[in-house]
Order: C-alpha cells, then sequence, then structure tokens
C-alpha cells in the first residue's frame, strides 16, 4: 500500500529512463519507467494490447521505503500534483475542493486538466479526485479501474 507520499523532485529535463519494471496490484499491471533512483513515468498494461503482452518479461518492481520520482511541468501542474500526493489513502477530495486547496478556489478546469496530466497515475494519486455530484468522474485508466483501486484503499483501511 502506499502509505507515505512519494518524494518529489522537479526537474528541467527528466533524465533518461533506463529501467523498467512492473508493479501488480488490484489495478492490474503498471509498467513504471524511470532510473536507478527514481520514477519519471507509470503506464497502466493493456493485456489485449500485443505490445504490453511482452511485459511479462520485465522485472517485477518491489519497493523498499518511500516511492521517488521526478517531474517536470508547469508551475500550477506540480502545485497540484503536490497537494495529490498529501493525500491519504481512501481519501477523496472533489476538484473543486483540490482548487480550494491550493488557493485557487476558480481554477477547477484548470485542476482537472492537471490531474489528468498527471504522468506518475496511482503513485500521485489522481484516482482518489472525484465530481463534485459524487460521479467518480474519469480516469486515464478506466473508470471500472479507478473503482477497483479506491475499493482497494478503502480495503486496507478498514483491514
Amino acid at each position: 500500500m502506499l502509505t507515505a507520499p512519494p518524494l518529489i523532485r522537479l526537474c528541467q529535463q527528466l533524465p533518461s529512463a533506463e529501467r523498467r519494471a512492473i508493479w501488480h496490484g488490484p489495478w492490474g499491471a503498471l509498467r513504471l519507467i524511470g532510473t536507478r533512483h527514481e520514477i519519471i513515468q507509470t503506464v497502466f498494461v493493456d493485456p489485449s494490447d500485443p505490445a504490453d503482452r511482452a511485459s511479462g518479461n520485465e522485472p517485477a518492481w518491489s519497493s523498499q521505503g518511500r516511492w521517488r520520482v521526478a517531474l517536470t511541468g508547469t508551475a500550477f501542474q506540480i502545485r497540484v500534483w503536490r497537494a495529490l500526493a498529501r493525500l491519504q489513502p481512501g481519501q477523496r477530495i472533489t476538484y473543486r475542493g483540490l482548487a480550494e486547496q491550493i488557493g485557487r478556489p476558480r481554477a477547477v478546469r484548470a485542476v482537472a486538466s492537471a490531474v489528468a496530466r498527471n504522468p506518475v497515475p496511482v503513485l500521485i494519486p489522481c484516482h482518489r479526485v472525484v465530481r463534485s455530484d459524487g460521479d467518480l468522474g474519469g480516469y486515464l485508466g478506466g473508470r471500472e479501474r479507478k473503482c477497483r483501486i479506491l475499493q482497494w484503499e478503502q480495503s486496507q483501511e478498514s483491514a
């Protein structure tokens, strides 16, 4: 379980990806791409995609301690992603609530755009953002996957 927010390093330019690994979870398989020390991107593996079927050759991911991620983005995106990283497992927030949390209450659409551009889903928990009407809203990994992750987090919280 992701119990602590990832350590985030801001970059002008991302380092070259030299390693890939697969992290299996209730969301299916997640490809982690990065260096020896930091993750720069995560991508959901699509088992129906022939290119993704080759992921069986990649090593399984094992994490010791806190996740380390390297990010590049606008100052606004970084602000949104840092706020997301501070959300506790199982905690949900609306796009409006997130906009208020970062001190930009009228920037709800810009917050939604920054959430959608999160380069490391699951590690920075964009799946915890829901619509004001209570609907789960969209997710780059699909609504079903978002629902599975949220249910898993809730079950871990009550265990």
